[in-house]
């Protein structure tokens, strides 16, 4: 794993797997699927996770951000709408254009064309190696960790 970019894409693997596979059952055993939730995390087909933005990482900024995706009348992404609590509008930009970059290459369920999905992202920044890069919590929270970032590497002295 590349420690400045902080990104090992098999990490997130079993994060989307295990949400195909809470969904799956449903549609293959032809019972009705749960009832529709407020986030609407249902019309979720493929989620691309936001990459943790360089800025953000450099001054040590962690917080949460809500995203509201306002999918077309043929379940792509018409607007996406962001809110972080940032200290200053660069950094809340460039967690807005990670965010939209991900969901813009997620993928939705064809059935949900004009609805709102509600997603929440959680960043953070961590010290431990051993903990997960992503995390998911019911109904539509999930957790994008990284290490610091390091403006210069450091040089072992011999």
């Amino acid at each position: 794993m590349n420690r400045t970019l902080g990104r090992n894409w098999r990490a997130g693997t079993p994060l989307i797997a295990g949400l195909l596979l809470a969904i799956a059952p449903y549609r293959a055993s032809g019972q009705a699927p749960p009832a529709e939730s407020p986030s609407n995390i249902e019309c979720l087909k493929r989620l691309e996770m936001p990459d943790y933005p360089p800025l953000a990482r450099m001054v040590r900024i962690q917080g949460i951000q809500t995203i509201k995706v306002v999918l077309s009348g043929e379940a792509t992404v018409q607007t996406v709408e962001s809110s972080f609590q940032a200290r200053t509008t660069a950094v809340e930009r460039a967690f807005k254009e990670s965010a939209e970059k991900a969901i813009r290459n997620s993928r939705f369920s064809k059935t949900c064309g004009g609805k709102i999905i509600t997603l929440v992202f959680h960043y953070e920044l961590r010290e431990d190696e051993n903990k997960s890069l992503f995390a998911f919590e019911p109904p539509n929270h999930f957790w994008v960790r990284t290490g610091p970032f390091y403006v210069m590497p450091e040089v072992s002295v011999k």
